[in-house]
């Protein structure tokens, strides 16, 4: 009879379960999660990350991410992390992201630190989560609201005017009656 392979250890189990618990999380949630290292470089970037981009994971994983920043956005986004990483504070900036058909979305980026018993920074963790139909929802209300405050002013405008020229009316009707009432 063969040996009996051993039993992981309830540890091991654990850890197991957590990692797969962990990736399951990370691969099926409706947001791109990532991980950094405590000096920002990313050590982890979900499929979801690599789908939507169209980029290899392993350009994603150094600076390339970089690349698919919509260029008026790079200067806010490396300011805000560059400071959390200084700070230890959490990061959060909004920026588009160039999708894999070469168009560009809203994305609200957000990561908090995870730190030791010693308050070192161990890792930084992160989501990046599709913003592009809120945004552009907000846009065309903005949009409704100034054409209806246009309209607005447009009808003051025009009721001043009205009651300018009933009152000029009223005046004239007034001067004529009291001329015909004379005579």
């Amino acid at each position: 009879m063969p040996p009996t392979p051993p039993h992981p250890s309830p540890a091991v189990t654990s850890l197991g379960a957590s990692d797969a618990r962990f990736r399951f999380l990370a691969e099926t949630i409706p947001v791109q999660v990532w991980t950094a290292k405590p000096d920002g470089l990313l050590d982890y970037v979900s499929p979801r990350a690599v789908i939507e981009f169209g980029v290899p994971l392993q350009t994603l994983l150094s600076e390339g991410w970089l690349n698919i920043l919509h260029p008026e956005d790079r200067p806010l986004a490396i300011e805000r992390w560059t400071t959390a990483l200084r700070t230890g504070e959490g990061y959060e900036v909004e920026f588009r992201l160039r999708l894999a058909d070469g168009q560009y979305a809203w994305y609200l980026a957000r990561a908090v630190p995870e730190r030791d018993a010693s308050g070192h920074i161990l890792q930084w963790l992160g989501t990046n989560t599709n913003i592009h139909e809120q945004r552009e929802s907000q846009r065309r209300t903005e949009a409704l609201l100034a054409e209806v405050a246009k309209q607005a002013r447009q009808t003051e405008t025009a009721l001043v005017r009205l009651r300018a020229e009933k009152l000029a009316a009223e005046q004239r009707v007034a001067e004529l009656e009291a001329k015909f009432s004379s005579r």
